[in-house]
């Protein structure tokens, strides 16, 4: 399982680690690469280089090495927030994706930038001067069309309480796929879910993925 980080993510946040935890315990063996332009790598390059199609060109790289590395093998994708999105894009790639999962989603640029408007004017403020080039793409990029022409099964776990990602667009999200199979929105949690109900909740996805 390829497991993609969020915007300023790393493999090793809470987050993330409790993704790759579940995946691990189900018997999966997981790749969780450093992505490029992480505020919290700091080898990775300057985060206002961030921009959505880099993220995906570069886990599209890591995805790659791991389907010629384990040709044989059943291989399945999870992403946070837009991990998410780009999950989304490799999945439409490849057909035979055992299954998507989802945390946090982000299902367009649009809706992110949606949900920052609906902070205020400081929050869009702040994106646009840690990640400019990023802020620039976000009314273009959209992974709905992605999600449409996904055959793999999809699981959405995501916090109720998210502004980031507000349930509703997680919800479009999964509405996009035609093979949803589960949808899990954490009480009190909001957008990097973490902990025993987390876990729980991803226990379930899991198993309602077949995985």
């Amino acid at each position: 399982m390829l497991l993609v980080h969020g915007r300023n993510g790393a493999p090793d946040q809470p987050q993330i680690a409790e993704i790759a935890e579940a995946y691990l315990a189900a018997g999966w063996r997981v790749i969780a690469p450093e992505l490029p332009n992480s505020s919290a790598l700091l080898e990775s390059g300057p985060a206002s280089e961030l921009t959505l199609t880099g993220h995906l060109a570069a886990a599209a790289e890591a995805w790659h090495w791991v389907l010629s590395e384990w040709p044989s093998e059943t291989c399945a994708l999870a992403g946070h927030s837009i991990g998410a999105f780009v999950i989304a894009h490799l999945a439409a790639g490849t057909p035979t994706t055992h299954h998507v999962l989802a945390v946090s989603p982000a299902v367009s640029g649009l809706a992110l930038l949606d949900a920052r408007r609906a902070m205020g004017p400081p929050a869009v403020a702040e994106l646009e001067r840690e990640a400019p080039l990023f802020r620039a793409e976000m009314e273009t990029q959209d992974a709905a069309p992605a999600l449409a022409r996904t055959n793999a099964r999809l699981g959405v776990v995501t916090g109720a309480e998210d502004g980031i990602v507000p349930i509703s667009y997680a919800r479009t999200y999964f509405a996009s796929a035609g093979n949803g199979r589960f949808f899990g929105a954490l009480p009190g949690e909001h957008h990097c879910p973490a902990g025993p109900a987390c876990a729980d909740m991803l226990k379930a996805a899991l198993a309602a993925l077949g995985a």
